[in-house]
């Protein structure tokens, strides 16, 4: 018989509500002997049992009706050892919902998986290459990142791996992140290439990291203790720029952020920490790398590319 496996799911957001989705649809994927948990805040656990009609609410109950159950927890406020009590209770921990959680956060959810002796882990690495980009890299922006992959290769305990994935796909089209400009009506007008158009940038949607992570966690236990690559799509800015002037049908305006005026705009506002994403985006370090050899290119797994996805969000 196939042992026991109980799967801890931190954060119920979008990437954390499509890796249960891809666990609960894969074919290994057994309710006989796996069960998934997701992790919330109290006052989201208090609300399933409400009539409330927000949508991520009515979401959540949609998966507690397929059977994923849920606990209770701040990983903010409570303190490591409480953490570590309940990841004791799973095989299995998957963290994935830290971006935007305070500093030191990351560590003390690794040490607290480790402290508690899981199987399996995997730390809230989604993203790109923390060790080439290093400690210094965008203003110290992924120091952290470094410090969680020191500790976890620091012991043999826990197995865990790493998914590198680049930027999430859906973030180089949102306004926030800066590089695809719209007007006030909304349609795009403009393209900014951060650091220079010969720069390239990886980018893979929520689904396929989802899927990928599925396969990961389901099947190919061999990898771990490691960073593993996947790649929905590989361009420079210049190329993403032609893609979006093809899909919208018109050119648009195209415009530079050098890494050093990014650099000073992180200076003078130190507070909004997207500054150092996009400095850490201009560098041209880690952000990259062939789709060829991935591990989605070895295992078949088809994974939707830029221009794919532009089509399907209707990109105008």
């Amino acid at each position: 018989m196939s042992r026991t496996r109980t799967i801890l799911i931190l954060g119920a957001g979008e990437l954390g509500a499509a890796i249960t989705t891809s666990l609960l649809a894969h074919p290994a994927y057994d309710s006989s002997n796996t069960s998934l948990t997701f992790v919330v805040r109290p006052e989201t656990l208090t609300a399933l049992d409400t009539e409330s009609a927000s949508d991520r609410i009515k979401s959540l109950k949609v998966f507690r009706s397929k059977g994923v159950r849920f606990k209770s927890t701040d990983l903010v406020s409570d303190p490591e050892e409480a953490l570590a009590k309940l990841f004791r209770q799973y095989t299995c921990v998957i963290h994935a919902g830290a971006m935007t959680l305070p500093q030191g956060t990351q560590l003390k959810v690794t040490r607290a998986a480790l402290a508690a002796e899981v199987d399996e882990f995997t730390p809230w690495q989604w993203g790109v290459d923390y060790d080439i980009i290093g400690k210094s890299g965008g203003l110290g922006l992924f120091a952290e990142q470094c410090e969680v992959r020191e500790l976890l290769r620091a012991q043999n305990q826990t197995k865990w791996f790493i998914l590198s994935c680049g930027v999430f796909m859906s973030f180089l089209f949102e306004e926030f992140w800066g590089v695809v400009v719209r007007d006030d009506d909304g349609e795009v007008s403009g393209v900014r290439a951060l650091g220079g158009w010969d720069h390239k940038v990886t980018a893979t949607t929520v689904e396929d990291i989802a899927r990928c992570n599925a396969e990961l966690v389901l099947v190919d236990s061999q990898e771990r203790g490691k960073a593993v690559y996947i790649a929905g799509d590989t361009m420079r800015y210049d190329e993403f720029a032609d893609a979006v002037v093809k899909i919208v049908g018109r050119e648009v305006g195209r415009e530079v952020w050098t890494t050093e005026w990014l650099k000073e705009q992180a200076k003078q506002e130190p507070e909004k920490k997207l500054w150092k994403y996009r400095v850490v985006f201009s560098e041209d370090q880690g952000l990259a790398w062939e789709k060829n050899g991935t591990y989605n290119d070895v295992k078949g797994i088809d994974m939707e590319a830029i221009e794919a996805y532009m089509d399907r969000m209707g990109m105008r």
